[in-house]
C-alpha cells in the first residue's frame, strides 16, 4: 500500500496529481481546505498494492529454520498491512476524512448520496457558491443536444429532420434498445415523418417477433437483416422514408466479438448515426465499464433509459462527464407510444439532484 499527501491550488488539480501518481484507483483519505489559512487544498490518498504483484518480498533458498524464522515474519507483515487496509476503509467509510467547511461538507456528502464520484463532487463544491447553486453548476457540465429537432422559423437552422437519416441504436442487453425504437418511430410519425424499421438482432430470442409487433402497431415497414452485409441494400431499399430506425442486437460489453461486429458495419461507410443507450438503473462500475467498451465505437449521441427505476441517477452525470457526448434524450418507462423525454441540461440537472437519497 502506498499512501500520498498532495497540495495545490484546488481539489480539481490535487485529485490530477493523486491519479497521475498513483492511479485511477487510488482511494481519497482526507482532503482538507485550507484557502483561508495558507491558500492550498490538501489531498490524501492510498493505493493497494498486493505483495505479490510488487515482488518487493522474496522467500530466498536458505536453511529450513531459517526459512521457517522468514516465513513468520512475512505472515505478521500481511497481517499489519490487512490490519491498515481495514483502518483506512473504516475513515473512508466513516467521513472521518473530510475537512471541509460544514456546508461544503453538506453538498459533498448530498452528491454521493446521489452516486456522483467523489472527485467530480469535490469539484462541483468547489465551484457552488451554495446549495442553490448546485444545479447551474452541474449543468455547465452536462451537454444535452436532441438530434430530432425541429429547426425553429426563420432562425436559420439546418435541422436533422430535414434531411434521410439512419440512426442505429447500440448498448448492453437488456437496455431498452427495442422499446426505444419503437417510441423514436411514434415521435418522428407524430410530426408528419416517413419512417421505417431495421432489425439486425437475430441473436436474442423473442427479439425479431417483438419489433414485428411494434411495427404492425405503429404501422410502419420492418426489414429484418440476418447479415450486416445485407444492410446496406436494405437501407438503399428504404429510399423514401425520412428516417430509418436500426435496431442492433444486445451486447456484453466485455465481448470482443460483438463489438467487432459492430464495427463491420462502419466499415462499410453507411452514412449510420449511432446512440448510445444506457440504463439508469445500472450500477456506476458497469456504465464506467460500458462506456471503456463503447467508446472505441463512433457513438453520436448517449441516452438515457429506465430512469423512472433509478434510485440514484448520480451516474448520468458521471458519464456526462468523462464521455464527454451530447445526451439525446431520457426514457421513463415502458409505454410506446410516450415516456420518452428529449431534456435539457437544467432538467435533466434537476433529476439527479432530486432522485436519491433523503
Amino acid at each position: 500500500m502506498r499512501i500520498k499527501k498532495v497540495r495545490a491550488l484546488n481539489f480539481r488539480q490535487a485529485l490530477s496529481m493523486v491519479r497521475k501518481e498513483l492511479g485511477a484507483n487510488a482511494v481519497v483519505l482526507s482532503t482538507e481546505d485550507r484557502k483561508k489559512s495558507s491558500n492550498y487544498v490538501e489531498v490524501t490518498a492510498a493505493i493497494d498494492y498486493e505483495m505479490e504483484q510488487t515482488g518487493s518480498i522474496d522467500l530466498s533458498p536458505v536453511s529450513e529454520t531459517a526459512g521457517t524464522d522468514r516465513t513468520g515474519e512475512l505472515t505478521e507483515i500481511r497481517n499489519e498491512i490487512k490490519d491498515l487496509k481495514a483502518h483506512i476503509r473504516m475513515m473512508h467509510n466513516s467521513g472521518f476524512e473530510m475537512h471541509l467547511p460544514e456546508d461544503r461538507k453538506r453538498m459533498f456528502n448530498f452528491l454521493k448520496e446521489r452516486a456522483v464520484t467523489e472527485d467530480f463532487a469535490l469539484g462541483i463544491v468547489e465551484r457552488a457558491a451554495g446549495t442553490d447553486d448546485l444545479e447551474a453548476v452541474m449543468s455547465e457540465d452536462i451537454n444535452v443536444l436532441n438530434p430530432f429537432h425541429a429547426a425553429r422559423p426563420g432562425s436559420g437552422e439546418t435541422s436533422p429532420q430535414n434531411r434521410k437519416r439512419v440512426v442505429m441504436l447500440i448498448g448492453p442487453t437488456g437496455v431498452g434498445k427495442t422499446t426505444t425504437i419503437a417510441k423514436l418511430a411514434s415521435v418522428a410519425i407524430r410530426e408528419g415523418k416517413k419512417v421505417a424499421l431495421i432489425s439486425i438482432d437475430t441473436y436474442k430470442v423473442g427479439a425479431a417477433e417483438q419489433i414485428r409487433i411494434y411495427s404492425r402497431m405503429i404501422g410502419i415497414p420492418l426489414e429484418i437483416v440476418s447479415r450486416t452485409e445485407d444492410l446496406k441494400h436494405t437501407i438503399g431499399r428504404f429510399s423514401d422514408r425520412d428516417l430509418l430506425l436500426v435496431d442492433t442486437m444486445g451486447h456484453n460489453p466485455r465481448d470482443e466479438e460483438c463489438l467487432n461486429d459492430l464495427r463491420r458495419i462502419y466499415d462499410k461507410g453507411l452514412p449510420v448515426e449511432t446512440q448510445l443507450l444506457l440504463s439508469a438503473v445500472s450500477d456506476n462500475d458497469f456504465l464506467m465499464e460500458t462506456h471503456r467498451h463503447y467508446s472505441t465505437l463512433p457513438v453520436d449521441h448517449v441516452a438515457f433509459t429506465k430512469t423512472d427505476e433509478a434510485a440514484r441517477l448520480g451516474s448520468m452525470y458521471n458519464i456526462c462527464r468523462i464521455y464527454q457526448k451530447p445526451v439525446a434524450y431520457i426514457t421513463t418507462g415502458q409505454k410506446v407510444p410516450g415516456n420518452i423525454e428529449f431534456i435539457d441540461n437544467r432538467k435533466l440537472t434537476n433529476l439527479i439532484l432530486r432522485t436519491g437519497s433523503a
